[in-house]
């Protein structure tokens, strides 16, 4: 018995050395593939040959604008101005084969979406993707360099690695008022609101002896949750698990849609800090809770009644999806834009452009007051701005006075498919984002796009060059709102620290 354990024990053993030494082996094999012969992935054994639409433009830009590849949805028609042409392509030399890697499966609609394109899905992380949806580490091809993220000036990457951080729910807050004690009259455009814990001792004064108040009602938020998880009216401090929260003020007087709380999630595209640009979607969904909204002490508890997120709603058996081609269901919980624009006209006679202005400056100044953060960080990490973009979702509440309000801004807004009348509009904004970016196909083994080389003198020029080249591009239905000629004087008084990007790119423009 003894002998057969020593036998097993010693099997166990060698089998372990062995596989050590074929991991060893297997690394060594795949740095020698990703580093000598990247032309060898299995994605191009699978698919061969890749057609694509690249869009270019025309004589008058060719010499500083890259070719990029443009994206039609089947839910609208391409509409090209007469600038730009396109072309299909049928990129036979896998050495410019075009694919993203993503590794969470939650971006289904992005997967999809990729695919009915022409993209291939490729199981390489990083160093062979021209687009990477879900985030990228450090040492992601050469591990000597340990700050060395080892990204091509070609790849596209969606998100800012530390866009989160400064877009929760604390840090947004502590943001803005940093900017409203210098304009107070400017920044008051959010809630009142209380951090959990750099405001300890004033939440401890403020509410050791609060009595839920209908006059006086506040919202405890965990910061790091999202989809309405953890969000309730606050009774109690001695009710708050949460190691990090807010507190912040319920507003009552608002608009309602008969008779129900909603809000409007719009979606805003920022392509570059470094010069910033600013794109609003001039589509996006409203939406409505599935209780009455009451004001009654008994009620205070129904989340189905005071919060508006979809996830949560769809849990009631009293939500309503949207039904038919048209969309025309008043009593859904869920509209788009257009049949909220109706609604203002109809019930209100107030015009939706008057209201979308003020959410664009609200936009605007929130980015603004992020923007250097994000900068800061990416210098810190050694990363170029041109890779980067990201989407952002946001909350906008709509007060019985018509005012809008910022609840919050979610870094990676939710893409799921609900229903019939969000897959057109996300569809859409996906389609048009990836156009706006400009996905061009580069070479993995030389290192530099399908296009002409353009030289330039610094990255500064390069950054500003590569700005006014974007600003060219078809948008669809996003509409770049900062910076613009009419606004340029407006918004610079709130920029920290201004970037020589921007001071360049604004003449440019104001030029």
């Amino acid at each position: 018995m003894i002998i057969n354990e020593n036998i097993a024990y010693l099997y166990i053993i060698n089998n372990k050395v062995l596989l050590i030494l074929a991991l060893i082996f297997l690394n060594l094999l795949f740095q020698k593939v990703r580093i000598i012969n990247l032309t060898n992935i299995p994605e191009l054994f699978y698919h061969p040959n890749q057609t694509l639409q690249i869009i270019s433009p025309d004589e008058r830009y060719k010499d500083s604008c890259s070719l990029t590849l443009y994206f039609t949805s089947y839910f609208r028609k391409a509409n090209i101005s007469n600038d730009f042409e396109i072309k299909q392509i049928n990129l036979k030399d896998k050495n410019y084969f075009v694919s993203y890697f993503m590794n969470n499966n939650n971006y289904y609609p992005y997967i999809s979406l990729l695919n009915a394109h022409g993209l291939i899905r490729s199981n390489y992380k990083y160093g062979y993707n021209n687009l990477i949806i879900s985030g990228i580490q450090k040492n992601s091809l050469n591990q000597n360099q340990s700050d060395s993220y080892d990204l091509s000036k070609y790849q596209k990457v969606y998100q800012y690695l530390s866009g989160n951080f400064f877009f929760q729910k604390n840090i947004l807050y502590k943001q803005y008022l940093i900017l409203k004690k210098s304009f107070i009259k400017d920044f008051d455009y959010m809630p009142e609101t209380f951090n959990y814990p750099d405001d300890k001792k004033i939440i401890e004064i403020k509410f050791s002896n609060y009595i839920l108040n209908l006059s006086d009602l506040w919202l405890v938020k965990p910061t790091n949750k999202c989809a309405g998880e953890g969000i309730k009216l606050f009774k109690s401090l001695k009710e708050i698990k949460y190691k990090e929260f807010i507190l912040t003020k319920y507003i009552i007087n608002i608009d309602l849609i008969n008779g129900k709380k909603y809000d409007l999630r719009l979606y805003i595209l920022t392509s570059g800090l470094k010069p910033l640009r600013i794109y609003f979607y001039n589509e996006g969904l409203v939406r409505i809770a599935s209780e009455k909204y009451s004001l009654d002490i008994n009620s205070i508890g129904n989340k189905f009644m005071h919060l508006t997120n979809t996830d949560l709603n769809k849990l009631n058996k009293k939500f309503v999806h949207p039904k038919n081609s048209s969309f025309n269901n008043e009593n859904s919980n869920m509209w788009n834009l257009f049949m909220y624009k109706k609604y203002l006209k109809n019930q209100h006679n107030i015009e939706w452009e008057d209201i979308r202005e003020k959410i664009k400056d609200i936009i605007i100044k929130t980015i603004i007051t992020s923007q250097q953060n994000l900068i800061k960080d990416n210098e810190k990490k050694k990363l170029d701005d041109k890779s980067f973009y990201n989407l952002f979702g946001f909350d906008i509440l709509i007060r019985d006075d018509f005012k809008p309000i910022l609840l919050e801004v979610n870094n990676s807004p939710e893409m799921r498919i609900h229903n019939d009348l969000d897959r057109p509009i996300k569809t859409n904004l996906f389609v048009d984002t990836l156009n706006i970016i400009g996905i061009s196909p580069y070479s993995r083994t030389e290192n530099k796009s399908l296009n002409t080389i353009f030289k330039y003198k610094s990255t500064q020029e390069e950054n500003i060059e590569n700005a006014i080249c974007e600003l060219k591009r078809q948008k669809g239905d996003y509409e770049l709102i900062f910076p613009l000629k009419t606004n340029i004087n407006l918004y610079k008084k709130y920029f920290i620290n201004n970037s020589e990007e921007n001071i360049n790119f604004w003449n440019k423009i104001l030029d």
